[in-house]
């Protein structure tokens, strides 16, 4: 009897220590989390100009949303986006990657090197990108003297795909990084028995390194849908979702709506809306390419 109690005490303390570990993190996730969602929520039922005293309008937000051809839009540019900025930052990141774990010697050095455009200010690689893809820019003044002439953030069917590319450049160092630990993850038996098997490296590539990296998959992925989906300091600096509403997205359109339109209500629900539709990709996307990888 007295064993089971002090088992059981020391079951409490472990709880109670595990409780204080994690009590941080949760108090931060209510504050600045669950309270604003539930703060957007309430909004998002209300007609309120920030001035005036808010009325309740019940699902007419929602309901204008699906009528506002914004809306369609912003989902067109979104998934534009996503056709540029996923499969060319998984081919660039993961080529990085692969590079640096062949070369290892001096690996720290090249992953800080890719990692730095990461953790440049958002503000400050947009505005010095958009002098240089401007219409006078280095960029086209080079492409010039080869009778070529791009106009990467003034073309509405290139401006959102410019953009894309733009970003990849600044998050292709912390998605290799990501790749590069599911790489050092993979036990070197699996390649000595693929060699032993006669496996070539393309085969022992795509057949073993592949498979073995689909963790790492999954997290790159989910990470960039919600990148693509709440996409806005780019478009905003650089071409303030033109030329011709081709590079408007949803949370463009939320910033328009509060802070210019003075439309508070309306801008939780778009935010609400955004927040589902990044939900329910990730949700697709985990269905479909993350699978239980056995070694």
């Amino acid at each position: 009897m007295v064993m089971a109690i002090n088992v059981l005490g020391r079951r409490y303390k472990k709880g109670f220590i595990g409780l204080a570990l994690f009590s941080p993190y949760l108090i931060l996730a209510i504050i600045f989390w669950c309270i604003p969602f539930v703060w957007s929520f309430v909004l998002s039922v209300q007609k309120w100009n920030m001035m005036s005293p808010p009325s309740f309008v019940g699902a007419r937000n929602f309901i204008s949303i699906f009528s506002d051809k914004l809306f369609y839009i912003s989902l067109r540019n979104t998934f534009q986006f996503i056709a540029v900025f996923i499969p060319l930052s998984i081919t660039v990141s993961i080529a990085i990657s692969w590079m640096i774990y062949k070369i290892r010697v001096g690996a720290s050095f090249f992953l800080i090197s890719f990692l730095l455009p990461y953790v440049t200010a958002g503000v400050a690689y947009a505005v010095i990108f958009n002098r240089l893809f401007a219409h006078d820019g280095v960029v086209n003044v080079i492409l010039r003297s080869f009778d070529i002439s791009i106009p990467f953030f003034t073309d509405p069917r290139i401006a959102m795909s410019s953009i894309a590319i733009l970003v990849v450049w600044k998050i292709m160092g912390y998605y290799a990084l990501i790749f590069y630990a599911g790489l050092q993850a993979i036990p070197n038996s699996i390649y000595d028995a693929a060699l032993i098997d006669g496996a070539s490296g393309t085969q022992t590539f795509f057949k073993i390194t592949i498979p073995m990296l689909n963790s790492s998959f999954v997290t790159i992925l989910i990470f960039a849908v919600g990148l693509s989906v709440n996409i806005f300091t780019e478009p905003f600096l650089i071409t303030e979702g033109g030329p011709f509403l081709s590079t408007h997205t949803f949370v463009f359109w939320t910033y328009k709506t509060a802070f210019e339109l003075f439309k508070t209500g309306k801008a939780s629900a778009i935010a609400i809306v955004t927040s589902v539709i990044s939900f329910g990709l990730v949700l697709i996307v985990r269905k479909i390419v993350e699978k239980e990888v056995r070694v």
